[in-house]
């Protein structure tokens, strides 16, 4: 084996290594949380249940918000498994997240060459927004990952002509299963970086050789079957391609409107800890020390770039919508990352770019190993044994990072960063989730009230609902907001049992014709109540 393939190999072993760590270790132990997470997790259960897979439900009623390949993913991993819990239904964003970053190494590698792809694939895996939505039950993370696979595909057939038929064929079959997972946005995306990319190299006439007639056939071979079946019952393709689409880019009746300028103000905190280095990488794309890269460059410059902005104009933004153009900021990083090592000894500048972020961030470790504890032992004395074991990974870690940057071993420094965020990660997985799932999810709540509830009944629910309360519950719920029929389903002999907010039955009860009983409660980040027409000592 040669010298590269032995490095090629390393690099695929530490990335798989360090992947299954940051996106599959406990990913069962935390609870289903809200929002998202129990809306997909409920599609899960009634797919395997009761056979939703064409049509998918959720509480019963038609979930047409988006396409099903998530679903079915998810809901097939849960059939071999046996059940639908919080492990299959998180399965296919950790396998989408680890085959995201393994593509994204071999795009830097056909870009940048071996030792940028590692870095570059490093750098995407361990930043904040990344891990979390790896590690969520939330259809973003596949739909990131069949983009990486589409640009691979590409940037593959452009720079090989002997390999660019197969490659831009290829390239179809990613879009397609992208549309099948969110929606048109998976081809919208891709062409306009393409587009961009070309015009911007003055190669234009390249998209005569996309192979757009039989691409565009793959492409409807794959995306069809289901949009044909769906479209023929209600309203279902309507709206995933307009409703849930182009509504939600130029509407503001979704909700989540924000100006502008949102991701400006979001994406640092979500591209952390590398955040710090994008500055050093934008100035190495604008120097004059890259002119022989300066056409690979712009392959990720315009995927950033393009994405930031087409983002930016829809009217809905939340920050998971902007996962798509981190991989192109770890590629600039990676890249960044790659030419300081070579450039080390020979300029004073490229070293300040690493020094400076560097230290930043160790201090910033530093303060929060010891201002964590602190913080707990005012505010919440409980959690302090929770988080003195990480602010010991913080300090240990933080040390190995200085030590690595004063000998001047720069790849080094980078993979300790990594590391650390590794040790975070799987140390908060275990005992920092496990406390904060009494606060966050309602599963403990939801299985009381579940042994209270006969069997084949519906879960009632008063001005308020979740998913969440369906899947923990395994009934469907019935939901109002009208009091006229809250007072229709307690107005029976026979015992009934209703969860509301606490304030709401706080409101109600002095005026209610009828007396209500409160059987049991949840403080979390809601305080829910159970509520019955009689009490426990009648039933």
């Amino acid at each position: 084996m040669g010298r590269s393939n032995q490095q090629l190999v390393w690099h695929l072993i530490v990335l798989l290594i360090l992947g299954c760590l940051l996106f599959f270790y406990n990913i069962g132990n935390r609870a289903i949380w809200s929002p998202d997470e129990d809306e997909y997790a409920l599609v899960n259960r009634e797919m395997v249940e009761d056979g939703h897979w064409i049509f998918p439900t959720a509480n019963g009623k038609p979930y047409s918000i988006k396409p099903p390949l998530f679903n079915w993913i998810g809901s097939s991993v849960s059939v071999l498994y046996g059940e639908v819990n919080e492990f299959t239904s998180r399965i296919p964003s950790a396998v989408a997240g680890l085959a995201g970053v393994i593509t994204l190494y071999f795009l830097g590698v056909l870009l940048f060459g071996a030792r940028a792809g590692f870095l570059s694939a490093l750098v995407l895996a361990t930043c904040f927004l990344y891990i979390n939505f790896a590690r969520w039950i939330q259809i973003n993370m596949l739909s990131t990952f069949f983009l990486i696979l589409t640009f691979l595909l590409f940037y593959w057939g452009y720079t090989n002509e002997q390999k660019r038929r197969w490659a831009y064929l290829l390239m179809y079959i990613p879009m397609g299963l992208g549309t099948l997972n969110m929606g048109p946005v998976n081809v919208v995306m891709p062409a306009i970086v393409i587009f961009f990319y070309l015009l911007m190299v003055r190669d234009l006439k390249q998209i005569f050789r996309l192979r757009l007639g039989w691409g565009i056939l793959i492409y409807l071979m794959v995306v069809l079957p289901w949009y044909l079946a769906v479209s023929l019952k209600g309203d279902y393709a309507g709206n995933i391609l307009i409703t849930t689409n182009l509504t939600r880019f130029f509407s503001s009746s979704w909700g989540h409107v924000q100006p502008f300028y949102y991701y400006v103000l979001t994406l640092p905190g979500n591209f952390l800890p590398w955040t710090l280095f994008l500055p050093g990488a934008v100035f190495l794309c604008v120097s004059q020390h890259v002119r022989e890269e300066r056409i690979k460059l712009l392959f990720p410059i315009v995927w950033a770039v393009s994405l930031f902005v087409f983002f930016s104009l829809s009217q809905c933004k939340r920050s998971e919508y902007i996962l798509p153009l981190f991989p192109a900021l770890a590629l600039l990083v990676g890249f960044f990352f790659h030419k300081s090592i070579d450039w080390w000894n020979d300029s004073i500048v490229w070293r300040r770019w690493i020094i400076w972020p560097t230290y930043l961030l160790v201090a910033l470790l530093f303060i929060s190993a010891v201002g964590l504890p602190v913080y707990c032992m005012i505010t919440s004395p409980d959690w302090t044994s929770t988080v003195i074991p990480l602010s010991l990974i913080l300090l240990i870690l933080g040390s190995s990072i200085i030590v690595f940057l004063r000998k001047g071993q720069i790849f080094l420094t980078v993979v300790a960063i990594g590391v650390l965020l590794t040790g975070m990660v799987v140390y908060a997985s275990g005992p920092v989730f496990s406390r904060a799932n009494g606060y966050k999810s309602t599963r403990s709540f939801c299985l009381r009230v579940k042994e209270r509830i006969p069997e084949n009944t519906t879960l009632k629910m008063y001005g308020y609902y979740r998913p969440a309360y369906a899947f923990y519950a395994d009934r469907f719920v019935e939901y109002t907001e009208d009091p006229a029929t809250l007072l229709s389903w307690f107005t029976t002999e026979t015992p009934q049992y209703v969860v509301m907010k606490e304030k709401d039955f706080a409101r109600i009860k002095d005026s209610f014709p009828l007396t209500l009983y409160l059987i049991d409660e949840w403080e979390g980040y809601r305080h829910m109540v159970l509520v019955s027409n009689q009490s426990e000592t009648d039933v």
